[in-house]
């Protein structure tokens, strides 16, 4: 019981990780896959979660974005 309990825990921390930082998880499952630590099949559930992050940033990114832009002002900069 305590160690299903422990890989639990584990495992919520690691779905958390892929939330708040979807690039660093991808980037490290990778480098765990080609250094040979873990197996191709290994960690997937993970790297789709990442991945569904990153989508869902970028959707959001993209909403949050006007479809035209005004120009800002140009600003007199002094030269000494």
């Amino acid at each position: 019981m305590l160690t299903s309990l422990y890989r639990n825990r584990i495992a919520a921390l690691a779905i958390e990780l892929a939330r708040d930082d979807p690039l660093l998880v991808k980037e490290v499952i990778a480098r765990l896959r080609q250094s040979g630590e873990i197996e191709r099949d290994d960690l997937v559930y993970l790297d789709r979660i990442a991945d569904r992050w990153i989508r869902i940033a970028e959707e959001n990114r993209l909403k949050a974005r006007p479809c035209w832009r005004v120009p800002a002002p140009a600003q007199a900069v002094r030269v000494a």
